[in-house]
């Protein structure tokens, strides 16, 4: 997407987003605002902009990054500006979008828009049936391990993601999910279950990059045709360990071919470390289809207040090139105060470029 007026019409959409949220479930603004009713409650940041009488919720994020990777100039660049938009409509149905702007604006010693990105990451319906199943109907996240489920930056240990977070399968789904928490055992098993009919319910642009760090080769795109499967998330130690198991059944755009995918995740939190770990094998029915693996192991550790010491070392073997690259990360990340998060890190090893280039990466992010 290229010249600069395509990118100030998607900064206009973008704007246009944010006043059409203003008037969901009402009417003018003007009238709104003479009778009471479109006072916001008090703001937190990191929580959102709330309108009790509307039931409407506006938040978002957004992240600054700095890349110096695989011999690249240095980039400074506005990564994602991500707007929500929450809407109850009556007692159990839910409105939900995420409209995405990334690389609005990159700086390599001169401005340039010139790979900016709109995408509607998340658009759904929540049905509420009671507390042990919630049905969504639209376009969501894959539920396939857990960095999937909590993508956005300022949620995120570290800058980069880890390849087995996105080199296998498509991050989001269109179709129907339903999804809960049920008792077992006296502690809690969430459950995530769908269908993926992207083939005739896609939902913008196709954005699943199999690669998404800077500089890694974008041309590969993980995107459903269609697709099945679903995950289980088992809390145990008073949630302080979890965990969890997914399976999928997908058909992909491109190469227009069937996987199956099973993964395996953790997490573990102690008085003085976060330990987390994701692992994935994809095979296919396919004869002469290549076997695509890896796995990671990732610790976060408090060095001062809300400043923490990360580590992780991670390995897969993708099916393009069938080689083995191995990744070692250490880095920084700092909460200086609730919904803003800073981030340094330096990534290295036996790697081909291709995934993911070496080098350091950096973000200040904040969840408004």
């Amino acid at each position: 997407m290229g010249t600069h007026n395509e990118l100030t019409m998607r900064c206009r959409f973008l704007a246009s987003l944010i006043i059409l949220a203003s008037g969901l479930g009402c009417g003018s603004v003007a009238r709104a605002t003479d009778d009471g009713s479109w006072q916001p409650a008090p703001y937190t940041l990191g929580q959102g902009l709330y309108f009790p009488q509307q039931r409407l919720r506006i938040g978002g994020y957004a992240t600054l990054q700095y890349y110096n990777v695989g011999g690249l100039p240095a980039t400074l660049r506005f990564r994602d500006t991500s707007l929500f938009i929450t809407k109850d409509v009556g007692i159990r149905w839910q409105l939900f979008s995420e409209v995405d702007v990334g690389n609005s604006l990159s700086l390599t010693g001169h401005s340039s828009g010139e790979d900016s990105e709109l995408d509607i990451e998340r658009l759904y319906l929540d049905y509420h049936a009671d507390q042990a199943i919630t049905v969504r109907f639209g376009k969501f996240l894959t539920p396939m391990g857990q960095w999937n489920l909590i993508h956005a930056d300022p949620l995120t240990w570290t800058v980069s993601r880890p390849l087995s977070t996105s080199a296998a399968f498509a991050r989001h789904a269109s179709g129907v999910m339903a999804f809960g928490t049920l008792p077992l055992h006296g502690h809690d098993l969430d459950y995530w279950v769908f269908a993926d009919d992207s083939k005739n319910l896609g939902i913008g642009p196709e954005q699943d990059k199999a690669f998404s760090s800077f500089g890694a080769n974008g041309s590969i795109r993980n995107n459903f045709r269609q697709a099945f499967g679903g995950q289980l998330l088992y809390h145990m130690l008073d949630d302080r360990l979890s965990l969890g198991i997914s399976y999928l059944d997908y058909t992909l755009q491109s190469p227009h071919q069937r996987f199956q995918l099973v993964g395996m995740d953790f997490s573990w939190t102690a008085r003085y470390v976060n330990l987390t770990g994701e692992a994935i094998h994809r095979t296919s029915p396919n004869a002469g289809a290549p076997t695509q693996q890896g796995s990671f192991l990732q610790a976060a550790v408090p060095l001062w207040r809300q400043l923490y010491l990360v580590g992780r070392y991670e390995r897969y073997q993708t099916s393009v090139s069938g080689r083995v690259t191995t990744l070692r990360t250490i880095g920084l990340n700092y909460r200086p105060v609730r919904g803003i998060v800073l981030k340094i890190e330096h990534s290295e090893g036996n790697r081909d470029a291709e995934p993911a280039p070496a080098g350091w990466l950096a973000s200040a992010a904040v969840l408004f």
